[in-house]
């Protein structure tokens, strides 16, 4: 049965490096595994409906994430066509030095990363516009990229809005405000030590020229100013005053599709299809590759892989595969210890499941165990699973929490990793913080 299970994982995991160095879509890859260990269910006797109920209990967790997922791609093209993410791009721009600009370009995905919510949406609008002008000024282009791969990941594990945050959320059972202030408190010291890596890092590495073109096209295209980024201010105030976060979305689109029509200009029926296809400019427009995106139909292919990966998560759990791995961690009772083989589990599954979503289920689910029988609260849970699993997934250059985005900004996935210093900092601060502090057994506390 183990060699069973095994082979499985390690056919998985070459279907899945195949399938991301091929630049196919991951769910092609994370479809074939599910198969593999559905197939692999029946060889250790399970019946077809005793798969089909556990893969269905284990997708149906899938489902609050979905609905998140649906309103992120609404809510970013009524930003898009409200002139919201534009005007955020611009201000950025206009405030630039170049010689801060590595340290820049991690603060400003930083801060469009926390307002949007999506690694992939931060690397493929302000990220973009980051590379266009490190690549005229003669600069490290995999340090900026791994200063805008950090930054994205700040967002994509703070934000009301990220859709992994949401699945951590849902995955532990806690409250997701409360958890996203847990998640803040760990990141603090982390976040200040990267901006001063990236600032030492800026001062030998400038910018020579800034490229003035694309604010010039941003303003001949769109109506910037103030009142465009109410749908973000009006997002940000709502989860200060912990608003359901899906209530909150639907607001701000409410606010992004006013702003279209009174500020921008757009018709209602151009705003109808942003928002079912998302946000396109013509093809000859110099913005055209750079401020695009969102929209129902951009989500569908995130929403199959994160279902799949539950579904394949709840196969697991039918062949106890979960409380198997549990068990090597039983002896385990130290804080740090504990947190420590949080992120050996989530550098694993990250490695093995090719995004974010399984990292995220599949340790959750090994470690939710051990949490319990340490008495340890499942907001810890959820708080370590954001300094791992969430972040984790983007160190593997396979995986499409890495490839995604740095595919999006042109560069090696492999390359940027060193430099995208956000992705452990945090990991290694709280292993230290909690080695000092809480070093002692869970079970005496």
């Amino acid at each position: 049965m183990q060699m069973l299970i095994l082979f499985g994982f390690i056919l998985s995991f070459i279907i899945l490096i195949f399938v991301a160095i091929k630049g196919l879509y991951i769910g092609y890859g994370i479809s074939l595994s599910f198969l593999i260990f559905a197939a692999i269910s029946l060889k250790l006797g399970k019946s077809f409906k005793e798969i089909g109920q556990t893969a269905l209990t284990g997708g149906k967790k899938a489902f609050v994430v979905l609905k998140v997922f649906m309103l992120i791609g609404l809510v970013t093209a009524s930003w898009l066509i409200a002139g919201t993410i534009p005007s955020i791009v611009y201000y950025c721009m206009k405030i630039l030095n170049p010689s801060f600009f590595i340290l820049f370009a991690f603060l400003a995905t930083s801060m469009v990363g926390y307002i949007l919510g999506t690694s992939m949406g931060v690397a493929s609008t302000i990220g973009i516009v980051l590379m266009i002008m490190a690549r005229g000024g003669d600069i490290n282009l995999n340090l900026i990229a791994g200063a805008i791969l950090s930054g994205c990941y700040f967002g994509d594990r703070t934000s009301p809005m990220s859709s992994s945050a949401a699945l951590v959320a849902n995955q532990t059972g806690v409250e997701f405000y409360p958890m996203l202030k847990g998640f803040r408190r760990t990141t603090y010291i982390p976040f200040l030590i990267v901006s001063l890596i990236y600032l030492i890092l800026s001062l030998s590495n400038p910018l020579n020229n800034v490229d003035s073109n694309i604010l010039t096209e941003i303003k001949d295209n769109f109506t910037v100013n103030y009142i465009v980024l109410l749908p973000a201010i009006v997002m940000l105030i709502l989860s200060i005053f912990q608003i359901n976060v899906k209530k909150s979305m639907v607001i701000s689109i409410i606010t992004g599709v006013i702003m279209a029509l009174i500020v921008q200009g757009a018709s209602f029926v151009d705003i109808i299809k942003t928002l079912i296809f998302g946000f396109r400019m013509e093809p000859d427009n110099p913005l055209a590759n750079i401020i695009k995106g969102g929209g129902l139909i951009s989500m569908l292919k995130a929403c199959f892989v994160v279902f799949v990966s539950c579904s394949m998560a709840g196969l697991f759990e039918g062949m106890d595969l979960f409380n198997r791995i549990g068990n090597l961690f039983r002896n385990v009772h130290t804080r740090a210890k504990i947190f420590m083989a949080t992120g050996i589990t989530a550098f694993i599954s990250a490695c093995f499941g090719g995004n974010q979503s399984i990292a995220i289920v599949m340790t959750s689910e090994i470690m939710k165990k051990v949490y319990e029988d340490n008495k340890i609260e499942h907001y810890e849970l959820a708080i370590d699973l954001a300094n791992t699993a969430v972040l984790f997934a983007a160190i593997i250059p396979w995986n499409i929490a890495c490839l995604i985005p740095a595919n999006a900004l042109d560069v090696h996935p492999a390359s940027i990793v060193p430099y995208s210093f956000y992705l452990f900092i945090p990991f290694i601060y709280n292993y230290i913080k909690l080695h000092i502090k809480l070093g002692f057994s869970c079970s005496n506390s």
